[in-house]
C-alpha cells in the first residue's frame, strides 16, 4: 500500500509544500527577530545606564568602607528627594534596600548581580550593590516590550501567511493548468485520438514538455499512418500474384486451362515473386528490431565491384546500356559484410537499370572521400528523380512511377533494404540528381581500422540482382 503522501495529487502536494514553507519561514523569522530585539534592548539599556550607575555605586562603596555600615546608605536611599536607581541585594539574591519600595524583595538573577559591585561584610556575608534600572526595571520593560513585539510578529505572520497562501494558490493554478491539459491530452491519445495536441503558452519547462508531447503525438500519428499504409501496400503486393495463381489453379481444376510447361513456369515465377517479397519484408523487420545479421570483416571494394561486374554486366549490356566502372586505385579495405554490401549494390544497380533508357550509361564508382570512409556511387542517365520524390525514395513501397504494377515490377522495398543495410554498417546513403539528366545514389562505408591485417573476402555471386525501387 502506498504511503498517504504518495496518494495525494500533485496540486495537493504543492499546496502542502507552500503551507509548510510559510509556517517555517514565519517561525524562524519570529525567533530570529525576538532574539535580535532582546539582544538590542539589553545593549541599549546597558549602554545608557551603566556610566551613571557606576558612579553612584562607587560613592556608596566608598561610604561603606569609611563607615563600615549600611546606615548612611539606607539614609541616602530613604531620604533622597529623587529616586536613586541603586539597590542593595542580600546574599540570597533579593533586594533588601532600594530607592523605591516596589523593588524590595524582588529577586535579582546571578547574571545581573555579577554586573554589580560585591561588598564583603565582617561576618563574611557578600552583599551586592546593583543599578536596578539595568535589572528589575529593565526586566519588566523588556518583557513588556517583547510581549508587544511577539503580538505584532504573530499578527504580521498571520497576515503574511494568508497573503502568501492566496498568492500560492493563484500560482499553483497557473502551474498545474498546463499539467492538467497535458494529462487530459495524454488520456485522449491513449484512447486512440492520435490528432490530440496541447496548446503551448510558454517557453519554460512546461512549454517544452508540451512541445515534446506534441512532437511525440505527431510521431505516433505518422507511425500509425505509415503502418496502415504499409498494410495496405503489402495487401496490394500480395493480392496480384495470389490472384493470378488462384485463377490459373481454378482454371486447371475446372478444365478451362490445360496444364503445360508455360503454365507451370508462370505459376513458378509468381511464387518466386511472393517469396522475394516475404524475404524483403523479413529483412526490414529484422532491421527495425536491430537483429539484422551483420558480420563485418575487412573488405576490398575493388574486388567486390569486379565480382558485381561479372554477375550483372552481361544483363546490363544485353539491355543496350553501357556499364562503366571507375574505382580509385589503392583503395584501403572497408569494414563490412561482403554479402550484405553486394546486396546493396545489386539493389541500386537494379533500380538504376529500370530507369536507364536504351543506349544509356550506367556508372558504378568508388573513391576515398575522407580518411575514414569510402564513397560508392551508382549513376544512371535516366530522367532523374522529381524533387518532390527525393525525400521519399527510400520509403517502403514508394514508387516514383505508380503505373508500374505489372509482373516483374518492383515492390518498392529494394531501396529501403539498401538503406537499412548501409546504416547497419554505420554508413550513410542518399540520392541526388545529376546535372544534365540522371540520378545518383551514393553510400559510405568506414575504412577498416586494421589495414595491415585486412583479409580479402571473396563475395558470393548471386544469380541475378534482387533490386527494388
Amino acid at each position: 500500500m502506498r504511503p498517504p503522501l504518495r496518494r495525494l495529487s500533485f496540486q495537493a502536494k504543492l499546496l502542502i509544500s507552500i503551507v509548510v514553507i510559510i509556517v517555517l519561514a514565519s517561525l524562524i523569522g519570529a525567533l530570529f527577530i525576538n532574539f535580535t530585539v532582546r539582544q538590542a534592548f539589553s545593549e541599549f539599556n546597558v549602554r545608557n545606564f551603566t556610566m551613571q550607575d557606576r558612579i553612584l555605586i562607587d560613592l556608596i562603596v566608598r561610604s561603606y568602607e569609611q563607615s563600615g555600615s549600611f546606615e548612611n546608605l539606607v539614609d541616602v536611599l530613604e531620604n533622597s528627594p529623587e529616586e536613586i536607581t541603586i539597590a542593595l541585594v542580600n546574599p540570597q539574591g533579593y533586594v533588601e534596600f532600594a530607592g523605591s519600595d516596589r523593588y524590595i524583595g524582588v529577586s535579582v538573577s546571578q547574571e545581573k548581580r555579577d554586573e554589580g559591585v560585591s561588598l564583603i561584610l565582617p561576618n563574611g556575608e557578600t552583599w551586592t550593590v546593583v543599578a536596578y534600572r539595568s535589572t528589575v526595571w529593565q526586566q519588566a520593560l523588556q518583557e513588556s516590550f517583547l510581549g508587544s513585539t511577539r503580538r505584532s510578529l504573530t499578527l504580521a505572520a498571520l497576515i503574511t501567511g494568508a497573503v502568501g497562501l492566496l498568492i500560492g494558490l493563484f500560482l499553483l493554478r497557473q502551474l498545474t493548468k498546463p499539467l492538467r491539459r497535458l494529462s487530459h491530452a495524454t488520456g485522449r491519445l491513449a484512447g486512440g485520438h492520435l490528432d490530440e495536441r496541447v496548446l503551448i503558452e510558454s517557453s519554460d519547462e512546461l512549454g517544452r514538455l508540451a512541445e515534446s508531447f506534441n512532437d511525440m503525438a505527431g510521431s505516433i500519428e505518422e507511425s500509425e499512418k505509415s503502418k496502415r499504409q504499409m498494410i495496405a501496400d503489402i495487401s496490394h503486393e500480395l493480392r496480384s500474384p495470389l490472384t493470378a495463381v488462384r485463377s490459373v489453379l481454378e482454371g486447371m481444376r475446372d478444365g478451362l486451362m490445360t496444364p503445360s510447361q508455360e503454365t507451370f513456369a508462370s505459376l513458378h515465377n509468381r511464387i518466386l515473386l511472393l517469396t522475394r517479397l516475404v524475404n524483403d519484408l523479413h529483412q526490414l523487420a529484422l532491421a527495425d528490431a536491430g537483429h539484422l545479421s551483420i558480420h563485418p570483416l575487412p573488405l576490398f571494394i575493388g574486388e567486390l565491384i569486379g565480382s558485381i561486374r561479372e554477375t550483372v554486366g552481361v544483363q546490363i549490356e544485353d539491355a543496350g546500356i553501357t556499364f562503366a566502372i571507375h574505382v580509385e586505385p589503392d583503395l584501403p579495405p572497408v569494414t563490412a559484410d561482403a554479402h550484405r554490401i553486394e546486396q546493396v549494390l545489386l539493389n541500386l544497380l537494379g533500380n538504376a537499370l529500370r530507369h536507364t533508357p536504351e543506349e544509356g550509361i550506367l556508372t558504378l564508382s568508388a573513391e576515398r572521400t575522407k580518411e575514414d570512409q569510402i564513397t560508392i556511387s551508382v549513376f544512371d542517365s535516366g530522367p532523374g528523380i522529381r524533387p518532390s520524390d527525393l525525400p521519399h525514395v527510400f520509403d517502403r513501397f514508394f514508387r516514383a512511377e505508380t503505373s508500374r504494377t505489372g509482373e516483374g515490377s518492383s515492390a518498392g522495398l529494394g531501396l529501403s533494404i539498401a538503406k537499412a543495410l548501409v546504416e547497419a554498417h554505420g554508413g550513410r546513403i542518399w540520392a541526388e540528381n545529376v546535372p544534365g539528366n540522371g540520378a545518383c545514389f551514393r553510400f559510405t562505408l568506414p575504412v577498416s581500422e586494421d589495414v595491415a591485417d585486412s583479409v580479402r573476402v571473396e563475395p558470393k555471386r548471386p544469380e541475378k540482382p534482387n533490386a527494388g525501387d
